[in-house]
């Protein structure tokens, strides 16, 4: 067994992946960065023992953090209870699978370098990669496997959150369809702008990059709003909930 954890912004994700590399069960918690070992320790253990997990299967740890303040707290608190130093994805990772050409490999996130892998290994290329999270990213990786950039947009909630903090008679509405696409009123105005706008705005981005590209460009959505924006855009777009843990997991396997 191995397991993998996704450490982001809003949440921590934990997943346990077979010898097959199938990823089966996992659960998440919120990312809290001023909490101490002891919180990691605790929900670690209430995972562990609610999925039945026997320490002596656990073959490996890779832990992808785009949240360095809480690194050293949940490696140790893993050591704690497996007695295994886990491995943290990194660039040279990465670098098995995919070439990058950007001006600075270093500064990109974890979270879009496994988004890219997943995608090359899982997907094909050329391969446009939407990964709707605390913020929505855009990477682009070319025919020759090969990651070229791409975009750092404010996320659904953010904007949503954003939008109702700034303006004082805009409230917070949750993200659903609303009834009409042209709002009648301030919750259904909300909701369209936030779910529709967001689509809209995905289908733009894909229209304008897949020019720049060769061959039948794979679209692929990941991150925890994608369910809910993705069904309303006009182009096709796989939504693949596990892209990045499939990375972490396929890029260290290599």
């Amino acid at each position: 067994m191995h397991i993998l954890i996704d450490i982001g912004n809003s949440t921590i994700v934990i997943a346990m992946a077979d010898s097959e590399c199938e990823i089966n069960s996992a659960w998440r918690f919120k990312t809290l960065k001023d909490e101490t070992v002891s919180f990691f320790r605790y929900e670690l253990k209430a995972g562990i023992k609610k999925y039945g997990i026997q320490i002596s299967d656990i073959e490996t740890i890779t832990i992808s953090s785009v949240v360095p303040e809480v690194n050293d707290y949940i490696a140790q608190a893993i050591i704690d209870i497996t007695g295994i130093t886990p491995h943290f994805f990194n660039l040279n990772d990465a670098l098995r699978t995919i070439d990058i050409d950007i001006e600075s490999p270093s500064q990109l996130g974890k979270d879009r370098l496994a988004d890219a892998v997943g995608a090359v290994l899982c997907h094909g290329v050329p391969a446009i990669v939407i990964d709707m999270g605390t913020a929505t990213t855009v990477g682009v990786i070319d025919e020759n496997k090969c990651f070229k950039g791409g975009m750092i947009i404010p996320g659904v909630k953010t904007s949503l959150k954003a939008l109702s903090t700034k303006a004082s008679q805009l409230p917070m509405v949750s993200i659903e369809k609303p009834e009409h696409i042209i709002g009648r009123n301030t919750l259904e105005c909300m909701q369209s702008g936030i779910l529709y706008g967001n689509a809209a705005m995905v289908d733009g981005i894909i229209d304008r990059i897949r020019p720049t590209l060769h061959g039948d460009v794979k679209v692929i959505a990941t991150g925890g709003m994608a369910r809910q924006i993705i069904p309303f855009c006009r182009n096709e777009i796989v939504i693949d909930n596990t892209l990045q843990l499939k990375g972490v997991l396929l890029a260290t396997r290599r």
